[in-house]
């Protein structure tokens, strides 16, 4: 009899336990909202269609609460009003502006703007004024983004010599293939952005060739997420540090680039 009584209370505590797991499931998933967030149009690989790897980070971070979203297609300027002027519940890949009434995520992407060179063209570039008589690829508007010595060098708006042999191009895809197809010494552009392209036309020309990375430029951009709601924001940094921390970032990163 005891030993009956004493099953029965095991069986009982474990039925407790597993209730109050799926009680404790629904509570932390009870305040889960499906968003409506804003991203740039594709810029691959971070923005490919409906995926990417800012897609995949935003889903992945606000997953760790429950919540969902729909995507919404905004050019930047537009994204950077998205939250505070146009209703979204939050938009990726934009820049803390103070004051504007918003809840910024931690630092969530970053790009690192590089020049990068075959390795058989000798080419050394320690600083910007190494650009100077070199035949460069850039992306459209690069010459606003990379600092005023850049500028002055290649801005449309001066008379600078140096500009004779530089090209911005508006589609990143055809600025890698002509890098590949000799038509420049120097390719400008984001590091992620070269490694997923260098997979993706490897079966159409040879890319297998040793190129350097020249780090000449400041530091990295760092990129947030906006948020309406401040407890959303909260949720998606606890997200975000957890993929950090168990090493999924890494994973989502390196599906992209390897």
């Amino acid at each position: 009899m005891k030993k009956g009584i004493r099953n029965c209370q095991c069986v009982t505590v474990r039925c407790s336990l597993f209730f109050l797991f799926l009680f404790g499931a629904a509570v932390s998933n009870i305040h889960a909202e499906e968003l409506k967030i804003g991203f740039t149009p594709d810029i691959p690989p971070f923005i490919i269609g409906e995926k990417g790897l800012e897609v995949d980070i935003v889903r992945s971070a606000l997953q760790y609460k429950g919540h969902t979203f729909k995507m919404k297609r905004y050019p930047y300027k537009r994204l950077q009003i998205a939250v505070s002027k146009m209703g979204l519940d939050g938009a990726a890949a934009v820049r803390k502006t103070e004051g504007d009434g918003v809840f910024y995520s931690d630092d969530f992407i970053a790009f690192q703007n590089v020049a990068i060179t075959k390795k058989k063209s000798g080419i050394v570039l320690e600083k910007i004024s190494d650009l100077k008589g070199k035949s460069i690829l850039a992306w459209q508007n690069a010459h606003r983004d990379l600092g005023k010595e850049f500028e002055d060098m290649f801005s449309p708006a001066t008379n600078s010599p140096h500009r004779k042999k530089y090209d911005e191009i508006p589609i990143q895809r055809n600025q890698n293939m002509m890098f590949w197809k000799e038509r420049a010494d120097v390719i400008v552009i984001d590091e992620t952005i070269f490694l997923w392209y260098r997979n993706q036309l490897s079966e159409q020309v040879n890319t297998t060739e040793e190129v350097i990375f020249h780090n000449i430029f400041d530091n990295e951009t760092h990129f947030q997420v906006a948020f309406k709601d401040q407890r959303i924001r909260d949720d998606f940094n606890e997200g975000l540090r957890h993929l950090r921390e168990s090493g999924i970032y890494q994973q989502l990163l390196d599906k992209y680039i390897e």
